[in-house]
């Protein structure tokens, strides 16, 4: 299987994603026979820390995938709507 691809630049870190008015990180597990998924607050940590370091630490409290089975994404949904340049409502 081929790894995924890095973006250009640097990994998104904490303190670059509370600046974008998101507080916690959404785990999805990529198991096609969970995909369980789950929030988890991340306040108590360091602006510094990637988003990335997290994908190693957690288990799906389903089935017990961990690693490259775990999708980690900052939650976006909390993020505060923002106006729109054609004025038209996404959400």
């Amino acid at each position: 299987m081929a790894k995924k691809q890095q973006p250009p630049g640097e990994p998104m870190d904490l303190g670059n994603m509370r600046r974008l008015g998101v507080r916690r990180l959404v785990a999805t597990c990529l198991n096609d026979a969970c995909r369980h998924h789950g929030v988890i607050d991340v306040s108590k940590y360091p602006d510094d820390t990637p988003v990335s370091s997290f994908v190693s630490k957690i288990v799906c409290a389903k089935c017990g995938a961990r690693g490259r089975h775990i999708d980690m994404r900052p939650n976006w949904k909390e993020q505060a709507a923002q106006p729109s340049l054609t004025g038209k409502q996404w959400r």
